[in-house]
């Protein structure tokens, strides 16, 4: 009778650990999404997903390294594990490396001396999520700091005209508008609601298109209702949509 090396218990247990955090991940995407969540538990989730494959991983790796040495079985599941694991890190990681060197800010304005105001958001603000004020001088400074590009947008064409410009390209990003029109400055104002791709995070969005000179100046501000950093996406909402606005009124 032929004996076999025992099995490495680190390669079952990187398997087990692996597979397991894909459904952990994916629950906790899921109800994040759904609105099951709020932000605090679904970050918990995703987290507790990120640790499994994480410790599967390192299992693997580890489960490796006793077959190496000691003949054990268990390469075919030490792979499973660490492919696993590998994957659920994957999503988070690309976010971290996205973020990486970027402004640890949430709210984003091209005048942050005069942003554009959120009324109507307010109604859909909890206690719990960031304040609606612009966040301040240090914010600021910061936005300078890691966007200097973000400013103004100014045109020549009619302020009607950019303005029926602005609510086309809102609509078009299907964010969902909370009003549009002239607001009590005299300005032409859209407030609307994104949502980030994956968890579904709501964004709050406010344009101001008022006369200036002999054309239109355009202001955008974005702002993320929870977490303490934004990872970019405010930056580039604002960066895309005041260039296509550009293209669009030319």
């Amino acid at each position: 009778m032929i004996e076999h090396e025992p099995y490495a218990s680190s390669a079952l247990w990187s398997r087990r650990l692996g597979l397991f955090a894909i459904p952990v991940s994916i629950i906790a995407v899921v109800a994040q999404r759904s609105g099951q969540l709020d932000f605090n538990s679904g970050v918990a989730s995703l987290g507790a997903g990120a640790i499994l494959a994480v410790l599967a991983v390192l299992l693997g790796l580890i489960a490796f390294a006793v077959i190496w040495v000691r003949g054990n079985r268990g390469a075919g599941a030490a792979a499973i594990g660490i492919i696993a694991g590998l994957a659920v890190i994957s999503v988070p990681l690309g976010y971290l490396v996205m973020g990486w060197g970027l402004p640890q800010i949430t709210d984003v304005a091209t005048d942050p001396g005069d942003p554009p105001a959120f009324v109507f958001a307010a109604a859909e603000r909890r206690p719990t999520d960031n304040p609606l004020a612009y966040p301040g001088e240090k914010a600021a400074m910061a936005q300078l700091s890691g966007y200097p590009d973000i400013a103004p947008l100014r045109v020549s064409q009619p302020v009607d005209e950019v303005y029926a410009l602005a609510l086309q390209l809102v609509e078009t990003r299907g964010w969902r508008i909370l009003v549009s029109g002239a607001n009590n400055r005299g300005r032409r104002h859209i407030e609307a609601v994104a949502l980030t791709p994956l968890l579904r995070f709501s964004e709050d969005i406010a344009i101001d298109i008022r006369p200036e000179g002999g054309g239109v100046r355009v202001d955008m501000r974005s702002a993320s209702r929870v977490g303490s950093a934004d990872l970019g996406s405010n930056a580039r909402r604002v960066r895309s949509f005041l260039t296509d606005l550009a293209a669009a009124a030319r």
